[in-house]
């Protein structure tokens, strides 16, 4: 049984889709090119011009191992995305390529767990039929369940890793292009997600599905939209298209609403094209060669002169950072790196800060404009002179930018720092002005402290109230 008979059938996927299927007719066009099954009607052909400037005619007869679809929101791609893994464990037959013994898993992997929980609250409708049901062996509430077949089906939530040593039928990456910008994702681009998740589909030979909203020009899926859309000799899908021609029944006034309250982010949400207001900071090839392996911390020389910058939070949402820093030459070497993750208490996280810095000779540190005068007070009630930096962040990453391109800087081998850095995004606002800062649900409190102290050590800057370091 084929995917679109699956989705037909009164027992089998129809129950979760529904009997009308009008309003998934451009969905099931791409699973048909996905799946490698005849497209003969003049919507569809057409359809797939426009979608993935290929010609119909031209397309692989046995579907595509890899698609990219990049749809906008409201789309009804999460559905389809359960749907293509529910269809993986159950009917694509890839457990016959198992060996014995070999357990077939089928992931479903998300940015964040409040995506996770959307894809897996739609799994479980599809098996919340009689036939379906029956299935179902083992059933885990936070994760999955186990099929008759001994197939399981997964849905992960930030961190890919747990699919290492596994052998994978199908793969689906859900938003794709948002899995380095959430805060509890453990993932530094898509490029390495992908990396990560391919040798283990290479058994089954299974597809690797990626479905996402467009963002910004940078990593796998912007390098696999350029390389493979509109290509006929690719052995890549790349599925492009606004909401409404997948979804035709979300309404244009939705659309034209947020249009006009702010259009370059509507043409990605909705319009399912890459923002040109959004770059990448740095590549993360450029950072991770900054990083001096396995160094976690430093050891205090009283030799050496050292400098401090803490990024301090109302510690509800935000962590808390200090970085403690040297310079030998033009070189920076960070030493000390230190997160407070929320939820902390501010005043004992300042306590505990004062302690590291006591602890490198320090009895000052430079920190951001956070909360007036309460760091201020906070720090001094500790025994340390606390002076905000006259430079908000968006200026120090700028000045931190030469630094790291011209390798004048050793950074610590920190997983959030090297994430965090290479998740930052540089925006362009009106009047031509760049900002940088963390994309949206994103943090960089670390990275944040990281460029305070490089900046300060490289070039120690003016203080307000005092003539600096």
């Amino acid at each position: 049984m084929d995917i679109i008979q699956a989705i037909k059938h009164p027992k089998v996927f129809e129950p979760f889709m529904g009997d009308d299927l009008s309003s998934w007719k451009s969905w099931l066009v791409a699973l048909r090119v996905l799946y490698g099954l005849p497209v003969q009607s003049k919507f569809g052909r057409n359809l797939i011009k426009q979608c993935t400037g290929r010609d119909p005619d031209k397309l692989p007869k046995a579907g595509f191992q890899t698609a990219l679809f990049l749809t906008g929101r409201r789309s009804g791609k999460s559905r389809i995305a359960a749907v293509i893994g529910a269809y993986a464990a159950t009917l694509a037959g890839a457990e016959s390529r198992l060996q014995k013994g070999e357990q077939g898993i089928v992931p479903v992997i998300s940015p964040s767990k409040r995506q996770s929980d959307v894809v897996k609250k739609y799994l479980r409708a599809i098996f919340d039929t009689p036939v379906l049901r029956k299935e179902i062996t083992s059933d885990r509430k936070d994760s999955g369940f186990t099929l008759k077949s001994g197939n399981q089906v997964e849905t992960l939530s930030a961190d890919w890793r747990k699919c290492r040593g596994m052998t994978l039928l199908a793969c689906v990456l859900d938003e794709i292009c948002f899995f380095a910008t959430e805060q509890e994702t453990r993932v530094r681009s898509d490029t390495e997600v992908v990396r990560a998740i391919q040798p283990a589909l290479a058994t089954t030979q299974g597809r690797l599905i990626a479905i996402s909203s467009p963002y910004a020009k940078r990593g796998w899926t912007y390098n696999q939209y350029k390389k493979h859309f509109g290509n006929n000799k690719s052995p890549v899908l790349v599925w492009n298209a606004p909401s409404r021609v997948m979804n035709p029944t979300l309404p244009q006034a939705v659309v034209d609403a947020a249009m006009a309250e702010d259009m370059a982010a509507a043409k990605s949400e909705y319009l399912a094209e890459f923002r040109d207001d959004i770059s990448a900071f740095l590549s993360i090839e450029v950072i991770e060669n900054l990083v001096v392996k396995d160094r976690r911390e430093n050891t205090p020389n009283s030799d050496l002169r050292y400098y401090a910058f803490a990024d301090l939070s109302g510690g509800r949402n935000d962590s808390a950072a200090l970085a403690v820093a040297h310079r030998v030459k033009r070189k920076v070497i960070l030493d000390a790196l230190k997160v407070w993750r929320a939820p902390h208490n501010p005043h004992a996280v300042i306590a505990n800060m004062a302690d590291v810095l006591r602890h490198w000779g320090l009895n000052r540190v430079i920190g951001d404009n956070y909360a007036g005068e309460f760091a201020a007070s906070a720090f001094q009630s500790n025994g340390i002179q606390y002076r905000k930096c006259e430079k908000n962040k968006s200026q120090l990453y700028a000045e931190l930018l030469p630094v790291l391109c011209a390798g004048e800087i050793e950074l610590l081998d920190d997983e959030l720092l090297v994430k965090q850095l290479a998740g930052l995004e540089r925006r362009v606002r009106s009047g031509g002005k760049d900002i940088i800062d963390h994309p949206l649900h994103g943090h960089d409190d670390a990275a944040n402290a990281l460029a305070g102290v490089a900046v300060t050590a490289a070039r120690p800057i003016k203080i307000v109230g005092a003539g600096g370091y």
